[in-house]
């Protein structure tokens, strides 16, 4: 993790009197509230998970906010990955809506991106924030998939007809277990970003979730992340064997439902790119329904990158002093 202070002080004025900045522990409140007032249009985050990450300082995962006055006004928080990254999570305050705010913390962020070799940025929206999704695409995104949500009631599922001998079971509290290393296919794009450093500020933070991988003899079949909220059972990240993965999500959906389910009535939900065919397929034929679906959006910052808007990159080239750890 990179704790350097040159970073989490970085900001920019405007004509308005907006700062825009990394985030800080005094923040974690307001961030929590605006979250909290957004959550029609963005997934459940817990006030100590917002907290965890801007303890942690990391370079992977970071909370910019957008601040009148020392109130926060707007955040984004955003996962980078080498020269791609990541937003997660972008919402303005309801009483700072309509003036801006949202497109010119975007427009930093970018920009910070960019200033440190950024190349594409994605992000998702989910399938009614009509409003969010005519701001992204004025502002250079373009759609490149959907994200269907999946979910079935443990009754409904059709797992009677597996064969699973030979499998072992590995289930574990998240913060002491670390998921395998192997390269293995995940069901969403977003994973890719966030798997390995959500898993970090687990351990950190007093969110609780399941860690679960599957073996068939010595071979890694697949691994989830998961967490319960009421009676519903969340799969965060699912990821499978390279080698025929639609036997391999019909097994780990085995497992779900025989070892982490307790109850017929509790719903198992799976988000799944809608490029990945086959998996969804086999999720219906399991007896899934899609419930709701997200599109994913993509941004090239190479005008910015390479100094088309100069008078912005100048605001943040200090940050290119930082150490370049992953974490």
């Amino acid at each position: 993790m990179d704790s350097s202070e040159s970073q989490d002080e970085s900001s920019h004025h405007n004509k308005d009197l907006l700062l825009f900045r990394r985030a800080r522990l005094r923040d974690v409140d307001s961030i929590a509230k605006i979250y909290s007032s957004s959550i029609e249009y963005l997934d459940p985050e817990s006030r100590d998970w917002i907290e965890s990450i801007v303890k942690k300082k990391s370079r992977r995962l970071r909370i910019y906010v957008a601040s009148i006055e020392d109130e926060v006004a707007g955040f984004i928080i955003v996962y980078k990955k080498r020269d791609k990254a990541y937003i997660d999570a972008f919402a303005v305050d309801p009483r700072f809506r309509g003036r801006g705010i949202g497109q010119e913390l975007l427009n930093y962020v970018e920009t910070v991106l960019a200033s440190e070799g950024v190349e594409k940025v994605y992000l998702s929206v989910k399938n009614h924030n009509n409003k969010a999704l005519g701001l992204y695409i004025k502002n250079g995104y373009r759609i490149t998939n959907v994200v269907l949500i999946l979910r079935s009631l443990s009754r409904d599922i059709e797992t009677d007809i597996l064969k699973v001998d030979n499998i072992t079971i590995r289930l574990d509290n998240i913060k002491r277990y670390s998921f395998p290393r192997t390269k293995l296919l995940d069901t969403t794009m977003w994973s890719n970003f966030t798997w390995d450093v959500d898993e970090y500020i687990y351990r950190v933070s007093k969110e609780d979730a399941i860690a679960l991988a599957v073996y068939k003899g010595r071979r890694l079949l697949g691994v989830a992340r998961i967490f319960f909220e009421q009676n519903e059972v969340f799969v965060e990240r699912l990821a499978l064997s390279f080698y025929r993965p639609t036997e391999s999500l019909k097994i780990v959906v085995y497992a779900l439902k025989t070892r982490v389910v307790s109850q017929p009535t509790t719903a198992i939900t799976i988000p799944v790119d809608s490029s990945k065919s086959a998996l969804l397929r086999t999720l219906i034929q399991l007896g899934f329904k899609v419930i709701d679906s997200e599109y994913i959006l993509q941004k090239e910052l190479i005008k910015l990158r390479y100094g088309v808007d100069q008078g912005n990159v100048a605001n943040v080239q200090h940050l290119h002093a930082v150490k370049n750890t992953e974490f």
